[in-house]
């Protein structure tokens, strides 16, 4: 029986059980990328065994002297959006999934030459399969963008299935590196345009922490408790009904402030809802739920934040730093006009807000309001003549 016979048998025998571990690993890698938040395309193929035998006889004609090895009989595709990701994805097969060799078939390629881009990872093959005595025992994981597997898609039918029927034309060879080449660039391009958004979106998270730091108090040292009413006990030695509630309330708060102002959100969360779980008094309510949800700001957890300043508002109405935060996150989703009724309504609460009549001035101008912008800039001027910003864009209107 010849070689390529054996493999064809085993094809016919262990086809069905190579096909259900690939599932299983694509499954697992699926279940990664998702929880590392990566945005990706799997997909699984076993090499049928035409494409399997033409190979082997390819490889076996390369190099007479050693037996072909065959590294992709199972095979695995991870398709993603920019090459950024295309490192992300190497980086979690080679800590969650036992990544071996990695070769980039770029580096393979001489400036003169053109082909498609691809990161090609070897999983160790875990599973106890009966493979062709010519395979090596790795599952081949091609990780891609979008345009490099589109353009390797192209390419193995123009020109890898037809190493032998392909014309030898140079017109039709230069049109294809073209093609190449610009997909090259359009990738580039998009990593580009994609770095250019996050770093956009870095800014604008940090400033607008700083406006919410800006327009809403500094996080104080203590909130104040209002005195608790105390039924006297009833019997001698028990302790009177709250008293430990209110130590605990306390206790609970000063461990949130100081957390909050060593940066320390996520624990200064934590006990803000310790403390609203003790159900203390609406005022007391109101000023806990506007710094929990400054807090969530500084997580980038906008809903919770909003979710919190609207609480914050509902607890005490002429609580007007809820209402600017709240406007805040508003004018950052775009919402301009809610926006724009949050600082209208925290002025005719505290009409001596000069960085809000500021803001509202910002937000006025969105929507090409410029005279009441004007008019909001000088009452800013008027209330801090220090306000530079406010100067600066009174002075461009």
């Amino acid at each position: 029986m010849t070689l390529l016979s054996e493999i064809a048998q085993c094809y016919a025998s262990e086809g069905s059980q190579w096909k259900q571990a690939l599932e299983v690993l694509r499954l697992a890698l699926e279940d990664t990328m998702e929880q590392h938040h990566v945005r990706a395309t799997l997909q699984a193929r076993v090499k049928t065994l035409e494409s399997f035998s033409e190979k082997y006889r390819y490889l076996q004609a390369q190099d007479v002297s050693a037996g072909p090895e065959i590294r992709d009989l199972l095979g695995l595709r991870v398709i993603v959006p920019f090459q950024e990701d295309v490192e992300t994805v190497v980086r979690l097969l080679r800590a969650h999934h036992g990544g071996g060799e990695v070769e980039r078939k770029s580096e393979k390629l001489s400036f003169r030459e053109f082909a498609y881009d691809s990161v090609h990872v070897e999983l160790p093959l875990t599973q106890p399969l009966r493979l062709p005595a010519c395979c090596k025992r790795v599952v081949e994981v091609q990780v891609r963008t979008i345009l490099q597997d589109a353009w390797a898609e192209v390419e193995h039918e123009l020109i890898y299935k037809n190493h032998f029927r392909f014309p030898n034309n140079d017109s039709i060879r230069k049109k294809l590196a073209a093609i190449n080449a610009s997909l090259g660039l359009a990738d580039m391009i998009f990593q580009e345009i994609r770095d250019a958004q996050k770093e956009m979106a870095r800014w604008g998270q940090q400033r607008f922490q700083s406006l919410v730091h800006k327009v809403s108090e500094q996080v104080a040292t203590t909130i104040p408790l209002p005195p608790l009413q105390l039924p006297q006990p009833t019997l001698p030695g028990i302790e009177a009904p709250g008293a430990a509630s209110r130590a605990e309330l306390e206790k609970q708060l000063l461990t949130a402030l100081k957390a909050h102002n060593d940066k320390d959100y996520q624990t200064a969360i934590l006990h803000y809802s310790k403390v609203l779980e003790g159900n203390p008094e609406l005022t007391v309510r109101s000023i806990v739920f506007n710094h929990r949800g400054m807090a969530y700001v500084m997580l980038q957890q906008e809903t919770l934040a909003m979710s919190d300043f609207d609480r914050s508002f509902q607890c005490d109405q002429t609580n007007y730093r809820a209402l600017n935060n709240r406007g805040l996150i508003l004018r950052r989703l775009g919402y301009i006009e809610p926006a724009l009724e949050c600082f209208t309504l925290s002025l005719q609460l505290e009409p001596k807000q000069a960085e809000v009549h500021f803001l509202r001035a910002q937000t006025l101008i969105e929507i090409d309001r410029q005279p009441e912008a004007r008019a909001d800039l000088a009452l800013a001027l008027q209330l801090d003549p220090g306000h530079r910003e406010a100067g600066e864009l009174l002075a461009r209107l």
